[in-house]
């Protein structure tokens, strides 16, 4: 009579030990690194909905200082200045006019900062010299 070597060992089912500690490792570093994933979309959604909100405060700033320098109720020298609307709380706003250059343009900074985070926004208007002049001979 011959002995085979499934006589001996018997017939192997299932797996052995050793696949099944490799295969949770491969599955342990697979959800480590999906859930690592969730992490960084959750922090560049809540920058993506700093810097939306901070660019809708600073472009509505932005175009109220463009719209009274055009109208001559502001006048195009170096200043600083608040916010003129209400703010959510935490919020800050804050304008920096620049002088007016030789060709007439005004550099306009508006920055939105919350929490320790800025957000800059900056444009040029032309403002003409004879502008001021108009509206005084009104």
């Amino acid at each position: 009579m011959q002995i085979t070597d499934t006589k001996i060992y018997g017939i192997r089912e299932g797996f052995s030990l050793i696949e099944i500690l490799i295969s949770l490792l491969v599955l342990s570093g697979a959800l480590a690194t999906m859930f690592s994933g969730f992490e960084s979309s959750s922090m560049l959604d809540m920058q993506a909905g700093f810097e939306s909100e901070a660019a809708f405060m600073a472009e509505r700033e932005l175009e109220l200082v463009k719209s009274d320098l055009l109208a001559g109720r502001l006048k195009p020298v170096a200043a600083g200045r608040r916010g003129r609307f209400k703010m959510k709380p935490g919020w800050k706003i804050a304008t920096t006019i620049a002088d007016r250059d030789d060709d007439g343009a005004t550099r306009i900074q508006v920055s939105a900062s919350r929490s320790g985070r800025n957000f800059m926004l900056e444009s040029f208007v032309y403002v003409p010299k004879d502008s001021t002049a108009m509206e005084a001979k009104q």
